[in-house]
């Protein structure tokens, strides 16, 4: 399986024996990449001639940020070949000459002349390790003992794994075309993301009591500076995942002292300005098997690549936005709110059912419910994300820079690394969005609103752990909820109590 990542095994039919052949297919001809796209590689930072190269590149190109990448991104491929090609020479020579120094007679020169080797070639080595690290992105792995072939193997069974070999269709007609598939996933995902039947919010809306005050309005529409700018890039991890582009967090991160003017100006400009990212805003579908051998859309998770550049605008947005967010969320939302846990809520809901459990008399039984908000993200509406946050009184500005960021994407479907016509979605928020969780939480308050307004009206009464306890009527766990309310019996005591259960 090391040797052969691709591999695909099946079975054939038979007529005569008890067994069926198997037919063992080590290499895909097929569905081949006509070509590689730009991605930047870590290792390339260890070379000693790099910061001098950057300078050099950098200096050279013209036009705006975006522009200056373009003819980068070129000059860098070129370079990368030549070191390539050496590096390849330079750690068979010194593996060769370490061979020598250990057979040769020991003095202070061959000791001296081993050590320096030894150094030279571990970091020839290092410089693999940082290659396969990036492909295993395998993020609990801090520190230990340096494993090339541990991250190679990690790198190459993720590879397998991700693979798609067959899509069903509308029909349920399977396909293993390429072409076929990626116009399977690019249909679903557009009609995920079209705007569905939506009734009124007016009632909904009412139920929204939290507001943000005028001075927080001021305070958010401040002029972005450079601090912030620069702050937001670095609370990104370097190597996350690779970007649209092929530019990782880390580029800009090792070479800020060249390229950090530029950054921050055209950051500043789109953040200070009308916020028109459109031409940024492109965003990579890449779809994660749940299970083995996956042949359903439903079957997938997706994870959604954006380019650097466009991520630090959210992100320095929500570092102004995570100061007030808790002004307006109910307290039932623990997710991503400053100052809460997740976890608040997880003991809470233990302690809730656990007393339920616990009860054994009465004529009033309880009951729990937890829901499971399928595809969630995808299915936000952003008139009503924008309704919401009007009720809520925030400023016209700061409202329309966010639904800039929402609704300016533009999404492609990669399928085995091939990528699909661009789609442009009506609905939905971002995955990989720094935004995304904040907005879905502004959405979730549609939810608390309602459940508000039943507790007001008397159709629900949520439950008490004892007489003097707060009221309980739900728990918000960012796409998943727990309700909690009386159930009311035909008979009395523990039969009715388990019934109601």
């Amino acid at each position: 399986m090391l040797m052969f990542p691709e591999a695909k095994i099946q079975h054939l039919v038979q007529s005569f024996s008890y067994h069926c052949p198997l037919l063992l297919v080590t290499k895909r001809e097929d569905e081949r990449r006509t070509g590689h796209g730009f991605k930047f590689e870590a290792w390339w930072t260890l070379e000693s001639s790099f910061d001098a190269e950057v300078k050099r590149l950098w200096g050279m190109a013209a036009g705006n940020l975006l522009q200056k990448l373009d003819f980068f991104k070129k000059g860098l491929i070129t370079w990368a070949g030549q070191i390539k090609t050496k590096r390849k020479w330079r750690k068979h020579f010194l593996t060769e000459k370490l061979v020598g120094l250990v057979e040769a007679k020991r003095d202070d020169k061959n000791l001296a002349e081993l050590i320096d080797t030894k150094i030279q070639l571990n970091f020839e080595i290092e410089k693999d390790e940082f290659y396969w690290k990036q492909r295993a992105r395998l993020n609990w792995l801090k520190f230990g003992d340096r494993n090339t072939k541990f991250f190679h193997s990690q790198a190459t069974q993720k590879r397998k794994w991700n693979r798609i070999d067959k899509l069903q269709n509308d029909s349920g007609g399977e396909t293993e075309d390429l072409q076929e598939m990626k116009n399977i996933a690019r249909d679903y995902f557009q009609n995920l993301f079209t705007v569905g039947t939506t009734m009124g919010s007016e009632y909904l809306l009412s139920g929204i009591k939290c507001y943000i005050a005028e001075e927080d309005n001021m305070k958010l529409t401040e002029p972005y500076t450079r601090e912030e700018v620069r702050e937001a890039l670095f609370e990104m991890r370097s190597t996350k995942a690779p970007e649209e582009d092929g530019f990782p967090a880390l580029f800009y991160q090792r070479c800020w002292d060249i390229v950090g003017n530029d950054v921050v100006s055209y950051c500043l400009q789109l953040l200070n300005g009308d916020m028109e990212v459109s031409s940024i805003n492109l965003t990579h579908i890449v779809l994660i098997p749940k299970i083995i051998n996956p042949s359903n859309m439903k079957q997938f998770r997706l994870i959604s690549l954006c380019n650097v550049i466009y991520k630090i605008l959210p992100k320095a947005i929500v570092n102004r936005f995570r100061r007030v967010i808790d002004k307006c969320i109910d307290k039932e939302q623990s997710a991503f709110v400053l100052g809460r846990l997740i976890l608040d809520n997880i003991l809470l809901a233990y302690e809730i059912l656990h007393s339920l459990k616990q009860k054994r008399l009465g004529k009033k039984g309880y009951i729990s419910v937890k829901l499971d908000m399928s595809k969630a993200y995808d299915r936000v509406e952003w008139k009503f994300v924008k309704e919401v946050m009007k009720r809520m009184r925030f400023g016209q500005i700061w409202t329309d820079s966010i639904m800039k960021c929402m609704s300016t994407v533009s999404y492609t479907v990669v399928v085995n690394g091939m990528n699909e016509r661009i789609f442009y979605p009506f609905r939905g928020l971002c995955q990989g969005d720094p935004l995304s969780p904040f907005l879905f939480l502004i959405c979730g308050e549609g939810l608390s609103s309602l459940m508000r307004l039943a507790i007001r009206d008397g159709i629900l009464k949520g439950v008490k752990v004892s007489r003097n306890s707060p009221q309980v009527s739900h728990l918000l766990f960012i796409d998943d909820c727990i309700l909690f309310d009386e159930a009311m019996g035909r008979g009395h005591g523990r039969n009715t109590l388990e019934e109601d259960r």
